[in-house]
């Protein structure tokens, strides 16, 4: 679940920044288990610069009936691959 965290927190911050992308540092809090049979990760920018964006996520389970259930919320940290050269 944290690598999809990861995964739609970078996404959420290339998209915001308008190219590649790197985690610079991320937190993800576990709400509960995660049962069900398919987990979402939903992703946005909330503040964004010109080198860093600082995004939100959030992971759901979607039962049999198709009700979601949050089991994680994370936020992270994500710069441009290029500012790293910096």
């Amino acid at each position: 679940m944290s690598h999809l965290a990861d995964n739609a927190l970078t996404f959420a911050g290339g998209l915001a920044l308008g190219g590649d992308a790197l985690t610079a540092e991320y937190k993800i809090n576990y709400v509960r288990p995660a049962v069900g049979e398919l987990v979402v990760a939903r992703a946005e920018a909330t503040a964004t610069t010109r080198r860093q964006a600082v995004c939100r996520c959030s992971v759901h389970v979607v039962s049999q009936q198709g009700e979601e259930h949050l089991v994680a919320v994370a936020q992270g940290t994500i710069v441009r691959a290029d500012a790293q050269e910096d």
